[in-house]
């Protein structure tokens, strides 16, 4: 377990997965019920986020990667991430130009 860390760090990471999994949840719900493009992109955006956050914490507190490391994969995850809910946000409003 990385030393450096202080508690308080880890308690947030958890709350952030803890949330980003019951957002991911709901979207992903939403999706299914409604078949929108863009409530699937959505899920995908932050199940992404929140997968990176999560493995990164993992790898840096039990399997002993370097914190650098860690942060530069999760960095990668959120960058992703947030461009697929950009593209989630773009398709949306683009179907609903369509549709009017």
């Amino acid at each position: 377990m990385n030393g450096d860390i202080p508690l308080i760090v880890i308690g947030f990471k958890t709350v952030t997965v803890l949330l980003g999994g019951l957002i991911t949840y709901f979207a992903a719900r939403a999706a299914l019920r409604t078949r929108a493009t863009g409530l699937t992109y959505l899920a995908v955006g932050f199940a992404t986020i929140t997968v990176g956050s999560l493995i990164a914490g993992v790898a840096d507190q039990l399997f002993g990667l370097s914190t650098n490391a860690a942060l530069i994969f999760e960095n990668a995850l959120t960058a992703v991430g947030f461009a697929v809910i950009a593209y989630s946000l773009y398709v949306t409003s683009r179907s609903a130009l369509v549709t009017q």
